[in-house]
């Protein structure tokens, strides 16, 4: 029993350190889409999203994975499943949306690379 209280303020404290890398990921991909809206250049474009979204990757899933560990442990109460569908609609719909971004992207740079040749 001793164990899985250790196991519960671990995943707590993990909560806690990767909170702020959640909110930045957020935040930095935010920006990163605005700027790269603002610019006409298709390359440029298309660079600036692939890092907004590389870092929202590389920022978000610790947190994402550290809540699914603390919400699957001990006894499931409303709270963590509203936290739960929220974040997983959140984190669902910007993966989604970087995928039909870069199957766009992707289809862009062969349109151009096939009709250069």
């Amino acid at each position: 029993m001793k164990n899985s209280q250790d196991d519960q303020g671990i995943i707590s404290l993990l909560l806690k350190n990767s909170i702020v890398q959640f909110i930045a990921g957020i935040l930095s991909l935010l920006i990163i889409l605005r700027i790269s809206h603002s610019i006409d250049y298709k390359l440029i474009e298309i660079i600036l999203k692939s890092l907004g979204y590389s870092f929202f990757c590389y920022l978000t899933t610790p947190f994402v994975i550290y809540w699914l560990a603390y919400a699957s442990q001990g006894v499931a109460t409303a709270k963590k499943m509203i936290v739960t569908i929220a974040l997983m609609a959140l984190y669902s719909y910007i993966i989604w949306d970087a995928y039909f971004f870069f199957r766009s992207a992707f289809a862009q740079l062969a349109h151009g690379a096939s009709s250069s040749l």
